[in-house]
């Protein structure tokens, strides 16, 4: 049973503290957990209102290999697949590169996944989702695992200070779904406890809007943040947001860090240990776009290089950029006014179901609409396509939603009116509406509709593999991915190419520490999670391979500050 929070330490009373994290996502949150239960004083800073990061936004998933929940899903992995694996995936040259810190990664991923769930509030659960990349040989399924959903009434008021989740994964702003019951609330009328649970569902979250601002039940991503602090705070870490901050050297070493905030302008706070760069990589600044080239992207705007410009002042360096730096996902855009827009990344729970077709301007297929949304977004960009639509019809939108219009029974008023969802009474008004050949997509949905019907795509393949299948209903016969496109009226959802982090950064070693080109570590400072250069060197073998690898960094650096000697 996990206690709830009544009061959080949040002003930095204390000049002098053993760690100083700076950001609050999954890897800054880890290495504080960590440092905090090995018994040392930790302060989190966090730039922006509200902690979390760009995990609260993300669906949480962790990438971890060997993990002890494969076993359930009658699963045997090991290093040495992994090994192979990724070396498949990697290539030989980036796998070279990256090996030392690789075998650090595949040695103590498994072991911090069991030392969160043994030390914090947070559970993880495995499903048979397979690696990206399942014809290569190493490639396994279940190396993906996710959070529990989390209570987050057990964050006391400290709840109204997380991230909100995106639009899209949330309903009437602030009501988040566990995936276990979508099926129950999509569905209110099918069973007398399915109309119960809806109705339960609905008095507790308006209890919650008005004890604590927002619904209380935290899934995914959000369910890992809410963990995380949780621990921390039980730990005894002070946190802080709206703080800004700068390196404070003496020496040649970091000693600290200059912050402003709530609690006073340029105020010295002194870090015995060591500072942790964990402030979510430069995804929204101008020198981010030098290496990801993406307009869209729902990375929060606080997310601007703060940790990396600090690390090169440290005397860190930036590597040689990868061949790709960032995870690549389907965006769609909804316009609030002319200042204002909310970006939807598209990763699997729509465009994967069946009964959708995506295609270019020309009205045409490019690409299996259920592939994984870092191969998809690949094949946009060296087709040059900068702008696709997501087609489906009335069955689909109902069953399925499309991006932020959420299935039945949710009233999508808001997001129709604003033009988010583009609608006609039949194909060809469609196209016309689009700006796109009517022949052209009159035949491509003609031939999914006999797709559907004959549960082959011979074009794509769509609905073969596991992943395709993973993602797709069940229900459906013959290819669960597959579904006619026939009942009016039909619906179009434009989507871009565009990105979910960015997977540049600075160079550092198998214990998370900022390395200098001459490859020796600077004493003092960490750098984890997209602050730092992804071990996957820009190639994504599998779902959370970016916050896998960041959670399990901010474990090893927790580890290394706790076993260092306390500078004066």
């Amino acid at each position: 049973m996990q206690k709830a929070i009544h009061r959080v330490q949040r002003d930095p009373a204390s000049r002098q503290y053993d760690v100083i994290v700076l950001g609050s996502g999954a890897a800054g949150l880890t290495t504080a957990v960590v440092a905090a239960k090995s018994g040392l004083k930790v302060l989190v800073l966090e730039k922006s209102k509200y902690f979390g990061g760009t995990t609260a936004y993300s669906s949480g998933g962790l990438w971890i290999p060997g993990n002890k929940h494969q076993s359930s899903l009658g699963v045997s992995d090991s290093k040495d697949a992994a090994k192979t694996y990724l070396r498949n995936v990697l290539g030989t040259a980036n796998y070279a590169s990256a090996e030392k810190n690789l075998n650090a990664y595949l040695e103590a991923g498994p072991k911090m996944l069991e030392w969160i769930e043994d030390n914090t509030a947070i559970q993880y659960l495995s499903a048979p989702l397979p690696d990206y990349r399942e014809h290569l040989e190493g490639a396994s399924k279940g190396r993906t695992v996710g959070a529990y959903p989390f209570n987050g009434r057990l964050l006391g008021q400290e709840l109204r200070h997380v991230r909100y989740t995106l639009q899209g994964f949330k309903a009437f702003g602030n009501l988040q779904v566990s995936p276990f019951e979508i099926d129950i609330l999509t569905n209110p009328f099918g069973s007398f406890s399915n109309f119960v649970h809806t109705i339960k569902k609905g008095v507790g979250w308006i209890s919650d809007v008005v004890v604590y601002g927002k619904g209380s039940l935290m899934v995914g991503g959000n369910a890992l943040i809410g963990g995380l602090l949780h621990s921390a705070i039980i730990s005894g870490v002070t946190l802080e947001t709206e703080a800004t901050t700068d390196l404070l050297l003496e020496n040649g070493r970091v000693a600290g860090v200059t912050t402003s905030g709530k609690f006073g302008k340029d105020v010295q706070i002194r870090a015995s240990r060591g500072v942790v760069l964990a402030t979510g990589g430069f995804g929204r600044s101008p020198e981010g776009k030098e290496f990801v080239p993406q307009q869209w992207t729902p990375v929060p705007k606080s997310n601007v290089g703060d940790g990396i410009k600090l690390g090169l002042k440290a005397g860190g360096y930036l590597p040689p950029p990868n061949a790709d730096n960032a995870i690549y996902c389907p965006i769609s855009v909804l316009q609030y006014d002319e200042s204002h827009t909310r970006c939807l990344p598209h990763f699997s729970g729509d465009r994967c179901k069946p009964g959708t077709v995506i295609v270019d301007s020309n009205g045409k297929r490019f690409e299996n609409e259920s592939t994984n949304y870092q191969d998809f977004v690949e094949t946009m960009q060296a087709r040059g396509i900068t702008k696709s639509y997501y087609i489906a019809d009335a069955v689909h939108l109902r069953n399925y939603g499309m991006g932020m219009a959420l299935p039945w029974p949710y009233w999508n008023y808001n997001v129709m009116k604003r033009g988010y969802l583009i609608k006609a009474p039949t194909i060809p008004a469609l196209a016309d509406k689009l700006g796109i050949p009517k022949e052209n997509l009159m035949s491509t949905v003609e031939n999914m509709n006999l797709y559907a019907q004959t549960g082959r795509d011979p074009e794509f393949h769509r609905g073969e593999s596991t992943y395709d299948q993973f993602y797709g209903d069940p229900t459906v016969k013959p290819n669960s991915s597959l579904g006619p496109i026939k009942k009016g009226p039909f619906y179009a959802l434009e989507l871009y190419p565009g990105n979910v982090s960015v997977m540049y950064g600075l160079s550092t070693n198998e214990n998370g520490q900022l390395l200098a080109k001459d490859g020796k570590a600077i004493e003092g400072i960490y750098a984890v999670g997209c602050d730092n250069n992804s071990i996957m060197r820009g190639t994504y073998p599998g779902g959370g391979s970016s916050i896998g690898p960041a959670m399990t960094f901010g474990y090893l650096a927790g580890l290394h500050l706790a076993s260092q000697k306390a500078s004066s």
